[in-house]
């Protein structure tokens, strides 16, 4: 059973699916968290932040809603079995993606990535994955879990999808040496790709159809302190947005996640950052179209 929350993204009035382009799918999913608890909430408050938000984009000069935005009831969680919940996020994803409807995802842990990932595959044989993240993601296992958030790309980079990883600093030292048999994963360190030359990267991405994941632990802690594991030496807005921006003006993007909010409250500067990023990666898809 899906709950409707109380709110849509940016206060928008509800649209028939036909009429939206972008679906965005809330899943409040919390099983496996390391650090502070509390990603459950984040979908919830993204949406309440994102009503205080102008809906038009001056870097764009566009209005992006107006191609339509739908906000699905979220999945609710099954706190009992991993494996059920992934059912559920994959059912869900799968009946969107075969609409041909753009899925952004409002998460919730990390883990839920991969079941909405192995849908895209499915109808995109070549799918490669933009993984924005303070952490590798890498584990083979992790506190006895193959689903937890910490081995969610590992789990991606197995059904054959190529990743392409910015921010990354933190890393196991079992997952350094595995990189070397991971031939379709591609690190960028934190420490070795800021400012222009992290941006510069996005030229450099061959082609294909791309998922993007987003962490938002990526961000330095001065930017999103209100996050499962933060890290020092993380991103800036307009590195993130920079990099967006650029890739995809030159790239087919068919859909999307924002993952590991952990709100300290649903009024937190973190909040309102993760809903104007979801807005800004929407702008940018209509601005190109």
């Amino acid at each position: 059973m899906n709950k409707a929350l109380p709110y849509t993204f940016g206060g928008l009035e509800k649209i028939p699916l036909s009429s939206a382009k972008f679906i965005l799918l809330p899943v409040p999913y919390e099983s496996t968290v390391s650090f502070k608890p509390g990603t459950r909430f984040g979908p919830e408050s993204i949406l309440l932040s994102s009503r205080y938000m102008e809906l038009y984009d001056e870097e764009t000069d566009s209005e992006p809603w107006r191609n339509g935005i739908l906000t699905l009831p979220e999945i609710v969680q099954e706190i009992d079995s991993t494996g059920k919940m992934m059912k559920k996020i994959s059912s869900a994803a799968k009946k969107i993606i075969e609409k041909d409807k753009f899925l952004f995802v409002l998460g919730g842990e990390h883990s839920i990535s991969f079941p909405v990932v192995k849908e895209y595959k499915k109808k995109y044989s070549d799918l490669k994955v933009i993984h924005f993240d303070a952490h590798a993601d890498l584990r083979i296992e992790y506190e006895g879990s193959r689903s937890s958030h910490a081995c969610v790309m590992r789990r991606i980079s197995e059904l054959g999808c190529e990743i392409f990883s910015f921010g990354i600093r933190s890393i196991s030292k079992e997952e350094k040496d595995a990189l070397s048999g991971l031939k379709n994963i591609h690190i960028n360190f934190a420490h070795t790709c800021r400012n222009q030359t992290l941006i510069d990267k996005a030229s450099s991405i061959p082609e294909g159809n791309y998922y993007i994941s987003i962490d938002v632990d990526c961000f330095d802690p001065s930017v999103v302190p209100d996050t499962g594991t933060v890290e020092p030496g993380g991103l800036t807005w307009y590195e993130v947005t920079g990099f967006l921006k650029k890739f995809i003006a030159g790239h087919r993007v068919v859909g999307a996640d924002l993952v590991e909010l952990s709100p300290s409250n649903h009024y937190c500067a973190s909040s309102f950052m993760a809903a104007k990023l979801i807005y800004k990666i929407i702008a940018y898809l209509t601005a190109k179209n």
